[in-house]
């Protein structure tokens, strides 16, 4: 993509004119919190959701200078703010630029998708190449290399056309990125879902039995058109029911099953045949209930469109049912974070999907020092813990990004599970 210089704009008139865009709610709201939350600098927005490139402050104005002659707008902002990337992808730093100020920063979806520029920065805080997730830190807000105004320059161009960064801001802050590319992949879809192991609903009135509820989720899997899904409490009479319905025609399944010995299938990691591949599969152990070990799946499998590959882990931590379970929980974790460790040695993007039975005590250790992402959770060296959490995780570390992320709770209000599952749209960036 090729940078242009933006023309020179007559600032007291854009000013008046952005205030009064800006203060237009208030005649219908009555109040200017209300006219803010109408703002998309005000909105609530979690990764890995479009964030507005500032955060919403009294001092943020956008002076809505973009125009089919002008292809950014400028964004007045307090000097040092921070900067963060609106949507995902890689990064490209210029400081050659003489029109961008000191620095311009680039995030670049695809070879031919979304890229958003961002200019005027002080310094940035990302190095080239590196990938990015929507609301990470970019840089911080610099000076206009003209008037001296502490400003952010934001642009958005896509699919090589210029689009007005203005409506563009206006109409997708909160909302999924329009990134159906990423990577130069469209992605597949990664679920983690505890189906309620037919155990437990036996003398459960209120749940159906098990096939009528396995045939259920199974439809969902399909109208959600999800790819690889960690299940936990799939039980044998479970999987062998799914087997005998002729669902393991479309979806292969890896879990613990040695010669000669008991399967367990309860932890399991099944991939649609159409688009993944089973390159290979091991298990590992961490300590369940009494600190009994259980054999959890590690795959390795190949994304067909692609061609790219990943490694899948799926756990079931234990809960407290059966007496505190912390101090196995605690074991299984550091566990399970050493294996992605050992796993990332392969420069391989790493998922790992599972009930954890744990909030912040799962996600704390598997994020920090930036060491894996939720797909609802940013980048940290420390532990950034998102809004909304439950004990069911996805989590991807390496080159890997979120394009989308839903909790889906349709699977309790319907009786299929007691967990909700969740699903995350998933791109390898290598």
């Amino acid at each position: 993509m090729t940078t242009q210089s933006p023309k020179t704009v007559v600032r007291p008139l854009v000013g008046l004119l952005s205030l009064g865009v800006v203060l237009t709610p208030v005649l219908g709201a009555g109040t200017a919190d209300a006219a803010r939350s109408e703002g998309p600098q005000w909105r609530k927005v979690a990764a890995p959701h479009v964030f507005y490139p500032v955060r919403g402050t009294s001092a943020v104005k956008d002076l809505r200078t973009g125009s089919a002659h002008h292809p950014g707008t400028e964004i007045r902002a307090a000097c040092n703010a921070p900067v963060y990337a609106s949507h995902p992808g890689r990064v490209r730093v210029r400081g050659d630029v003489k029109w961008a100020g000191k620095t311009l920063v680039q995030v670049i979806s695809n070879t031919k998708g979304l890229v958003t520029g961002y200019a005027y920065l002080d310094r940035a805080l990302v190095q080239r190449g590196q990938i990015v997730q929507s609301g990470q830190a970019l840089g911080y807000v610099g000076r206009h290399p003209k008037t001296g105004a502490c400003e952010l320059y934001f642009s958005v161009n896509r699919n090589g056309a210029r689009q007005n960064p203005t409506w563009w801001l206006d109409h997708y802050v909160g909302k999924p990125p329009p990134v159906p590319n990423l990577f130069n992949t469209r992605g597949f879809n990664l679920a983690s879902f505890n189906v309620l192991g037919a155990s437990h609903t036996a003398k459960r009135s209120r749940y159906s039995t098990y096939p009528s509820r396995l045939d259920r989720a199974v439809s969902l899997f399909e109208s959600r058109s999800l790819d690889v899904i960690g299940t936990q409490e799939f039980q044998e009479v479970q999987y062998d029911y799914f087997v005998d319905r002729g669902y393991s025609k479309k979806w292969g399944a890896y879990y613990w099953n040695p010669a000669g010995r008991k399967r367990d299938t309860e932890n399991a990691i099944i991939w649609r045949r159409s688009t993944m591949q089973l390159v290979s599969g091991a298990t590992f152990d961490i300590p369940y209930f009494s600190g009994n070990i259980r054999h959890v799946p590690a795959v390795l499998l190949r994304e067909k469109s692609s061609g790219r590959t990943a490694y899948f882990l799926n756990v079931h931590n234990p809960a407290d049912v059966r007496g505190n379970a912390a101090q196995y929980r605690a074991r299984a974790i550091a566990i399970e974070k050493q294996k992605i460790i050992d796993l990332r040695s392969s420069g391989r993007p790493v998922f790992i999907t599972g009930d954890f039975n744990d909030r912040a005590e799962a996600f704390c250790p598997l994020t920090e020092n930036k060491l894996s992402i939720s797909p609802n959770s940013i980048p940290s060296l420390k532990c950034a813990f998102p809004a909304q959490t439950s004990i069911d995780w996805i989590f991807g570390a390496g080159q890997t990004r979120f394009s989308s992320f839903m909790r889906d709770k349709y699977t309790q209000t319907a009786k299929i599970s007691d967990h909700p599952i969740v699903v995350a749209r998933t791109h390898l960036q290598n």
